[in-house]
């Protein structure tokens, strides 16, 4: 979108002077000062030696301002109309306005001119610009005292940098008095005339080129240096004005749009949003294993109140709106993450894609508490996020996808009725077959390994989780307290199948087993293999129910092999390889019944799936 940015300049005198009027003020996201002396000291040094320095961004205020704002630090608070907002270059205006007002309490900054320095030793050639710190003495006294002693400063070669304020003409005369005093000849009845009129003209020259050759010059130099600065017009739309914010933004830790969301949250409702979302966190620790709760949360926000997941959204979300339904904002969310646990998901790490939880979470928000319509919600909430991970529609253009998805979702769950279930199929877009069909078993056995980045791979190992993922050794099912503590085990041993010149990381040769079972295999045999591991069972049968609980034909493994040591190359990948894609391909089909049922919203029988 253009937003008709200039390039432009504006002398330091009239940045002063707006800053002076309250007309140039801070939006309230922007963070405190942050400069050391160092770069304070650089920025001045760079002025008064008249070289370019770094661009700022304004955003021209039309009839009202699009943020809350507060005048820059130190700046007078004038309740007079602001004009601009200062999106980007607090550090340098604030640093430039403070030194040339010559308010911080622990610093004073002068320019340091060596044709005035009296110390041969300081023979620089160039103007330069120091600093020295300050405190007060037990007696309330400015430390070191020199700072505030005209003459010990001039005789240093130092001229305050408050002085090339463009204000403070008043100040010049009386400074440079102060610091000429000293060589002010007295008269006295037996002075001799020529020594007086002598040292009257060395007081005279020192006045005069104190004046003329070191302050004036270095006050129209600060004058009229030109800031540059990027001026964005009144019309530019929220969102597009922060964005370029923070594609600006240069800090060691760049603000996030969560950041820009808490600051305008605050000052329009004086509500904190961090305490309160570390609040909840604290309450609901069950949450903080799905990533970001204030991502998450955000989002949920955003889709509630009609826009899109993302930046652009973020920053129009109403902050009123946000504090009066937050309570229903956390439950929508606990609502969305216990469905979640229903469906064996309790980590981001298992979690197909992240992007279907809020548009979930929102639909939870406005749906009914309880009864029929209720038990309509959450069998479209599961028939959504199942599609969702299974299609991988949100592979790309997440946020925008969502946002489309989501709003026939929300509309029906704000009055969900059969009739309004009926036609979901062709009002969301994700649940559009035609558009988004299942994939198909050969996608299913192409789909890599599930510790990795596929919405695919992972929704095969979640459809697997889903009927109870039983230890094949201690027979502990998958649980909520466990499941991070599992471990990404392969049915075919790895090193059997690479031996074999197969590729063993597919999804579909996958299951999650406690770290004490997946210890160290080699090339064993798979059902020798998980006999060992399930050697204290009290029946084969036994056994037999845990592989099954992660949706595995066991058939399929009693039949593979045995694979001989001795067998290698041509040899092994012939015996391996049929017994190997005949398990993927048994298992590709339970998967595939699993994932038509779950993705109907409905509760598959492991009998129906396995046979």
């Amino acid at each position: 979108m253009s937003t008709g940015s200039k390039a432009l300049d504006r002398p330091v005198h009239q940045w002063l002077s707006d800053i002076a009027a309250g007309k140039l003020h801070l939006p309230s996201f922007q963070r405190g000062e942050a400069w050391d002396r160092r770069r304070i000291e650089s920025m001045l040094r760079t002025i008064i030696r008249d070289l370019p320095l770094g661009i700022t961004l304004v955003l021209d205020v039309g009839e009202e301002e699009q943020f809350h704002s507060r005048p820059l630090v130190t700046a007078p608070q004038t309740h007079a109309k602001v004009t601009e907002h200062l999106l980007d270059g607090q550090q340098r205006l604030t640093a430039l306005w403070r030194s040339l007002k010559g308010n911080y309490e622990d610093r004073k900054f002068f320019v340091h001119h060596p044709l005035l320095d009296e110390d041969p030793q300081n023979d620089d050639d160039g103007v330069d610009v120091w600093s020295y710190t300050t405190w007060k003495n037990k007696n309330g006294q400015l430390m070191p005292r020199w700072t505030e002693d005209p003459a010990q400063c001039a005789q240093r070669g130092l001229v305050p940098v408050h002085l090339l304020d463009p204000a403070s003409d008043d100040e010049v005369g009386a400074w440079i008095e102060k610091a000429t005093s000293h060589l002010k000849p007295a008269l006295h009845a037996d002075s001799d005339a020529t020594q007086i009129f002598a040292a009257m003209e060395a007081y005279d020259a020192r006045r005069r080129f104190l004046k003329d050759d070191v302050v004036s010059p270095l006050r129209e130099t600060v004058k009229h240096y030109r800031l540059p600065y990027l001026n964005l017009p009144a019309s530019t739309p929220k969102s597009v004005a922060l964005e370029v914010f923070i594609n600006m933004n240069t800090n060691a830790k760049p603000l996030r749009p969560f950041d820009i969301v808490v600051a305008e949250v605050e000052n329009a409702t004086g509500a904190r949003l961090q305490e309160m979302i570390d609040t909840f966190v604290a309450q609901h620790p069950h949450v903080g294993p799905f990533g970001s709760v204030s991502d998450l949360l955000l989002q949920t926000i955003a889709l509630h109140q009609d826009l899109s997941p993302n930046k652009s959204g973020f920053f129009s979300i109403d902050a009123d709106r946000l504090v009066k339904e937050w309570d229903l904002t956390l439950q929508g969310l606990l609502d969305a993450i216990e469905l979640l646990g229903q469906m064996r998901i309790w980590d981001a790490e298992r979690l197909p894609t992240a992007v279907a939880v809020p548009v979930v979470a929102a639909m939870f928000v406005r749906a009914p508490k309880l009864g029929d319509a209720r038990g309509l919600v959450e069998h479209v909430g599961r028939k959504y996020l199942w599609t969702a991970f299974f299609t991988g529609r949100y592979d790309g253009a997440a946020a925008t996808r969502a946002h489309a998805d989501a709003k026939p979702l929300l509309t029906f769950a704000s009055a969900p009725t059969p009739g309004a279930l009926a036609l979901l199929d062709s009002t969301v877009p994700v649940l559009n077959r035609e558009v988004y069909p299942l994939p198909s078993t050969r996608a299913l056995q192409a789909a890599g390994w599930p510790s990795g980045r596929s919405s695919l791979a992972r929704a095969i190992l979640a459809a697997t989780n889903y009927f109870g993922a039983r230890d094949f050794a201690d027979d502990s099912p998958l649980s909520a307290s466990n499941v991070r503590k599992r471990e990404y085990h392969h049915l075919f041993p790895a090193k059997l199948l690479s031996d074999a010149g197969i590729d063993p990381n597919l999804a579909l040769n996958c299951a999650l087993i406690t770290w004490r079972t997946n210890r160290t295999i080699g090339r064993l045999d798979p059902i020798a293999y998980l006999a060992a591991r399930a050697e204290a069972a009290p029946s084969a049968e036994s056994v037999e129910a845990r592989l099954r609980s992660h949706v595995i034909p066991v058939t399929a493994l009693r039949d593979a092999g045995p694979y001989p040591d001795e067998v290698v190359g041509a040899e092994l990948m012939a015996q391996v390889g049929p017994d190997f894609a005949n398990f993927i391909e048994l298992r590709a089909e339970a998967v595939a019944r699993a994932m038509t049922r779950l993705c109907e919203g409905e509760g598959p029988e492991l009998g129906e799936v396995l046979g």
